[in-house]
């Protein structure tokens, strides 16, 4: 009669509702595993809002603290207060950096600071054999020196050597491989030239075509027929000239004067980048142009408005979940639960069954405060100064405030200092900040990272809840492959009983037949 367990027939013979029974006798089980489920899935909810808050930390660590960020409010220019225009935006621009004063110049572009550049004079296919077709020497050696170091010894690319079947192309190759970007060679297909220049401008820039031994001038690119071009210093022209192993850069030569006449001078920049009492000039091409600036603190006042708005958010929601309460008539709904509400009743439910499930969590509460001395550390006065003090509601506590008018006048006053105070060096505000937020979610063996787990790191599955998760889920899995063992112990109890009832059945029924 075991085939009537295994099927789990309901009791024929007894009358009993079986499955009912074996249900009612397996209660206390299924609670068991109910209770366990429930506590993963609040492990789970934990890591997802731990998650959530690094998100949102790395999301403004990104943001206003990343030097490549359109955001970033850590170098200079952020701090900038004077609001520049050029006459000319296609002959030079001008942006300011902290500190900067007005200016109000006349700019005549002579010439643009160039790169030491060697062209070849004649059209040539980057297709052509060197040997064969351009009448190269096959095995010529030679290396390019590109300068010096501190000791003043002459520093080298590799050697290159000319073979039997290099092109134009295989060249290139060859001479940009051969040193770390210093030298590059390229060519055009528009003009068929082939260009050997340095990476650099100014007269200080250079590079020498020499032999194995580095002291003499090679004679092994002469087939490519290169010109180079030399500038008189006085003179707006340039003059080409045969390339005769060295090329040397030139500077820039711009006239700048005041508008009242009191002032004139002539710079020679090796860079058309430069910057100067401040002011970061951008030299596009030779001609005039006025170049204006007025103070104007309404970007940077912008800029911190915002980094506060979105700084006091993340402590808003870190501050709320520390301190939120636990709601005792909400845990997680069990799957029997589930079964009976609609998923907007489930979502309400979750929402309020999440409430409280960080309160106070040690590692969120010590960010608070390891930000907070980041912020404030000795420097609480002066900041007070400047505009920027801890938020007196105590509803808002680990948030910042800011003085408008009090950030105003420090700004005009000196906003040098200022970006000194807030953005400049290791020990400035912005900084400590910044390495404040590396400990909690920077790297895999960071204080969150270790709690819940950073994604793209080893810690997202080797982590504080992912290791909790682990044990609660081999601990369900036990509890369910014992309430299984004893249910089968159950329904085969009962299916011996109906064998047995069967048996006593049939007997009745043949005491009553005779």
């Amino acid at each position: 009669m075991s085939s009537i367990s295994s099927v789990r027939l309901s009791g024929l013979a007894t009358g009993m509702d079986t499955d009912a029974m074996v249900k009612s006798m397996l209660t206390a089980d299924q609670e068991k595993i109910d209770k366990a489920q429930q506590k993963e899935q609040t492990v789970k909810w934990q890591q997802e809002i731990y998650r959530e808050v690094m998100s949102d930390v790395i999301d403004f660590n990104d943001k206003y603290f990343s030097l490549t960020s359109k955001d970033s409010i850590l170098s200079s220019s952020a701090w900038n207060t004077l609001s520049i225009t050029s006459s000319n935006n296609n002959v030079i621009t001008a942006t300011g950096t902290a500190g900067a004063n007005n200016i109000d110049y006349k700019f005549d572009v002579k010439k643009l600071a160039e790169p030491a550049k060697a062209t070849s004079s004649v059209s040539l296919n980057k297709d052509s054999k060197l040997v064969d077709d351009l009448k190269a020497t096959k095995d010529a050696k030679f290396k390019i020196a590109i300068g010096t170091n501190e000791k003043g010894e002459a520093i080298y690319s590799k050697d290159i050597t000319i073979e039997d079947n290099d092109t134009i192309e295989t060249l290139i190759s060859k001479i940009n491989n051969s040193n770390d970007g210093v030298i590059k060679a390229s060519y055009s297909e528009m003009t068929g030239k082939f260009t050997i220049e340095s990476t650099k401008t100014g007269d200080s820039s250079g590079f020498a075509i020499v032999d194995e031994t580095g002291k003499n001038i090679s004679n092994s690119l002469d087939f490519l027929g290169l010109q180079t071009n030399s500038y008189a210093i006085d003179s707006n022209g340039t003059t080409q000239s045969n390339f005769t192993g060295v090329a040397v850069g030139s500077n820039s030569i711009i006239e700048v004067s005041s508008k009242d006449g009191t002032f004139a001078k002539t710079l020679n920049e090796e860079s058309n980048t430069f910057t100067i009492d401040g002011i970061r000039y951008n030299v596009n091409t030779t001609g005039s142009a006025e170049i204006t600036s007025t103070k104007n603190t309404d970007a940077v006042v912008k800029k911190m408005k915002s980094f506060v708005d979105d700084y006091n958010k993340i402590m808003d929601r870190v501050y709320d979940l520390v301190t939120e309460k636990t709601n005792k008539d909400y845990h997680p709904l069990t799957e029997a639960q589930k079964e009976e509400m609609s998923e907007e009743e489930i979502e309400k439910w979750e929402k309020k069954a999440k409430e409280g499930i960080l309160r106070n969590d040690s590692e969120m509460r010590k960010f608070m405060n390891d930000m907070e001395n980041a912020i404030f550390g000795d420097k609480m006065q002066v900041l007070r100064e400047m505009g920027i003090s801890s938020a007196e509601d105590y509803n808002k506590k680990g948030q910042i405030a800011l003085d408008e008018s009090k950030f105003i006048e420090a700004l005009q006053n000196n906003s040098e200092k200022v970006y000194e105070v807030f953005a400049k060096g290791s020990d400035s505000m912005m900084e400590r900040m910044k390495s404040t937020i590396k400990n909690y979610v920077g790297t895999s063996s960071s204080i969150f990272a270790k709690k819940a787990g950073l994604e793209k790191t080893a810690s997202v599955a080797n982590n504080y809840y992912s290791e909790q998760l682990k044990r609660q889920a081999a601990l369900i899995k036990t509890l369910q492959n014992k309430m299984s063992d004893k249910e089968e112990k159950l329904y085969l109890k009962f299916g011996n009983l109906e064998s047995q009832m069967n048996k006593l059945n049939s007997q009745m029924n043949y005491f009553m037949q005779g």
